[in-house]
């Protein structure tokens, strides 16, 4: 005691109030949703249960709080506003395909991901993504409401958010666009995650295409540029700018800054997680027929130049969403200035490969030889996925890499079958990487091949069951070689993959929520994963149309089970998942909800009750918060 007392007062009143170390958490579970008001509002019925090394037990009940909604006035700026590269809001949308356009000022209904950075005293700046808008009304009186997907140009908020210390309640002050004039706009910004030097790693998802539009204005973004019409050769907007992995660093006074990583490939980017090595990166493509990539580092901290890598699954079985051997194949190597200087050379689709059609390869076979099949999503566009014969120009092997990865991954023989790759994170103590795979099907399905040249992903089983989604598990490791021979710089190397918690049909004798096509006491179609290395559990954000309403997940991975502890507003999907342990002795787990209520992501129910009665009653305005009642958790 007398020690005690001459400690400083702080550090006296510190000592007194510091919780021991803990041994383990448990989630308890939030019911599924019992009535209207329950399936259109977001909310929590759960409990964490913590016990401490010293063997006692503390029970904290969790809530959710609301920091924001698309289009409040948070200071001097609107929430999700979408502006052009002067910082102007846009007061109309480009043209859909059947020449209708939308009445603006626009207001993203689409929150994602979220990082809380520079967490100083009772300060942070929240950076979170606007992906998209959902619907807005035309600019023709009377007609019905347009959808909006791939219509405008993107946003980054950044808000400033101050911390009460004693219940640990959040309250956002202040917030501004993260301007990106300087790399030309963003395109559909989608998941994020921190990385270990405390920047935001986000991602644009779904690329243009630009063999498409090459010959096509780019009319999304050339709104951002106030070009409509032009092509990028006439001075419209270039479809080589978007789908790059994008770092937004915050300074201590709240200023933000932005760069895409343009060496890290161009790709349908969910997010990029950072390796405890600081080098090694692995990123989700989303879509369907698309590649797992890792790009390796030159430096640590540095992600502005390093060596791209995609995946080959090896396949051992097709139980249980199948299990693989890894393979990488070797892409490239590129420092960023170097694929901008492509980019700002004028370089085209054109310039790097020659194609030719599949009919002309089906009337004169002789062709086969000389061009090279490949089967991938070819990005934002008119044109689906389509099997294409390309043949690679002289000396454009680095533009193929890191301008067409995914073409030119499939071209070396990487896999192409992946469907809806999403979220990625990892388990730094035990060296796991989890991905989620939202839908399985298509080409990752056994004798479901199609047209497709290659046939790596066989998985066995009801395609009905496999449609609801997995979360894979990935062992990490080092002494790893690309399918070269050569060894790859890294102790993060990916070299086994298999399915470790899967959704299923819904069986037929579960009579709550009967309006889910998938089994309500499980995962279905998991899209945003964040892993907590102080509580040992994986945080799992549903994006389904197989769920009414989508759950967010809490799977331990000591116990191997998963509780559901979140629900979203019906047409709502779980977004910007991020875990912060321990901030002044308060826990959160940061989440928002895209497109509440969404007429669109309600189409797939009858109409009636669902689609009218209960979509009338959602806000649909995206929203922006957290589930707080945790107390700071350290091991």
């Amino acid at each position: 005691m007398k020690k005690l007392m001459w400690l400083p007062l702080w550090l006296a009143a510190l000592t007194a109030q510091a919780e021991p170390q803990v041994k383990s958490v448990e989630f308890t579970p939030t019911p599924l949703p019992a009535s209207d008001a329950e399936r259109t509002m977001p909310y929590t019925r759960s409990s964490v249960i913590v016990t401490y090394r010293d063997g006692h037990k503390k029970t904290f009940p969790l809530s959710y709080h609301v920091l924001y909604r698309s289009g409040d006035r948070i200071g001097a700026w609107q929430a999700g506003a979408i502006v052009d590269k002067h910082g102007q809001l846009i007061a109309r949308s480009a043209q859909d395909a059947a020449g209708n356009a939308a009445q603006g000022p626009f207001f993203s209904y689409s929150p994602d991901a979220n990082s809380l950075l520079q967490r100083n005293g009772d300060y942070a700046t929240l950076v979170t993504h606007f992906e998209y808008h959902t619907e807005a009304p035309s600019v023709v009186p009377g007609m019905p409401p347009l959808q909006m997907y791939g219509q405008l140009p993107a946003a980054i908020n950044a808000a400033s958010v101050v911390q009460d210390r004693k219940s640990g309640l959040l309250k956002a002050v202040d917030l501004h666009n993260v301007d990106a004039a300087g790399v030309y706009g963003i395109w559909t910004p989608c998941a994020a995650s921190q990385t270990p030097w405390g920047t935001h790693l986000g991602g644009e998802e779904y690329e243009p295409n630009a063999r498409e539009f090459e010959i096509a204005p780019l009319q999304t973004m050339n709104l951002y540029f106030g070009t409509p019409g032009k092509t990028a050769q006439q001075g419209g907007a270039n479809p080589y700018d978007y789908g790059y992995k994008m770092e937004v660093s915050v300074q201590p006074d709240g200023k933000t800054g932005i760069v895409k990583h343009h060496a890290m490939g161009r790709m349908a980017n969910e997010l990029g997680d950072v390796m405890p090595d600081r080098r090694t990166v692995y990123m989700g493509d989303d879509g369907r027929d698309t590649v797992m990539f890792m790009f390796v580092a030159d430096q640590a901290g540095n992600l502005t130049s390093g060596t791209l890598y995609a995946a080959m699954w090896l396949q051992q079985n097709g139980d249980n969403a199948g299990k693989a051997a890894l393979k990488w194949v070797r892409l490239g190597h590129a420092r960023d200035e170097e694929i901008v200087r492509l980019i700002r050379g004028g370089i085209r689709f054109s310039d790097i490969f020659e194609t030719v059609a599949a009919s002309a390869v089906k009337a004169n076979p002789a062709l086969d030889k000389e061009y090279q099949a490949v089967y991938v999503y070819a990005g934002t566009g008119v044109a689906a996925n389509q099997l294409e014969y390309l043949k690679l120009k002289p000396g454009m092997e680095q533009a193929a890499a890191f301008l067409e990865s995914r073409r030119y991954a499939a071209l070396l023989g990487a896999t192409s079958e992946f469907t809806k790759m999403e979220g990625v994170t990892h388990n730094r103590q035990d060296k796991r990487l989890y991905i989620a795979m939202s839908y399985i099907e298509k080409g990752m399905l056994d004798k479901a091949n199609e047209d497709r040249p290659a046939d790596h992903i066989a998985l066995d089983g009801d395609s009905k069951d496999l449609a609801c989604g997995a979360v894979y598990e990935g062992l990490l490791g080092g002494a790893q070689s690309d399918t070269d021979g050569n060894r790859i710089d890294s102790d993060w190397v990916a070299y086994e993959m298999h399915g470790m918690l899967t959704g299923a049909r819904k069986p037929f004798w579960q009579t709550a929520s009967p309006l889910d096509k998938c089994d309500s006491e499980r995962i279905a179609n998991p899209d945003n994963l964040k892993y907590s290395e102080a509580m040992r559990t994986l945080f799992i954000g549903e994006d389904s149309g197989n769920h009414l309403n989508n759950f967010v997940w809490a799977y331990s991975v000591d116990t191997q089970r998963a509780t559901r502890i979140f629900s979203a507003p019906i047409g709502g999907e779980n977004t910007g998942l991020q875990v912060v342990e321990d901030w002044n002795g308060h826990g959160y787990l940061m989440g928002n909800v895209q497109h509440p209520g969404a007429r669109d992501d309600l189409s797939g129910y009858a109409a009636g009750h669902v689609r009218e009665e209960l979509a009338a009653k959602v806000d649909q305005r995206g929203v922006v918060g957290y589930i707080g009642g945790l107390p700071g958790i350290r091991r």
